[in-house]
């Protein structure tokens, strides 16, 4: 990691925006939870856009949450925000299209990714 994006992980322990952390160590449910984080921050590291500009959409993306749910809806998810926010994110910035990311989906959705051709 860049110092700009460890800077940013690092401010991520306290509050509601927190990452969820183990004994502090980065703490995933689920394997696309990881994915995802990891996809972030390489793309942000390979600098197809600023670190600020995700933040920017996770800030926005967990405020649209917060303003149709109420405050103690157990749906919540981080991860879910998180996901919700690089996919605005890539697509507004042209790195991938609707298309590709439902056809990924479907793919790890089926597991045929998996598959050997």
């Amino acid at each position: 990691m860049n110092t700009t994006t460890e800077a940013f992980v690092d401010d991520l322990r306290d509050g509601v925006g927190a990452l969820p952390r183990n004994c502090e160590s980065l703490q995933f449910e689920e394997p696309w939870q990881g994915r995802v984080f990891g996809m972030a921050l390489a793309l942000a590291e390979a600098k197809s856009y600023p670190w600020e500009s995700f933040r920017q959409s996770l800030i926005a993306t967990i405020g649209t949450w917060d303003k149709s749910h109420a405050p103690d809806d157990e749906t919540w998810n981080y991860y879910e925000q998180w996901l919700s926010a690089f996919e605005t994110l890539v697509l507004d910035r042209g790195l991938v299209t609707t298309e590709e990311i439902d056809r990924r989906t479907e793919e790890f959705r089926t597991r045929s990714r998996d598959e050997v051709i």
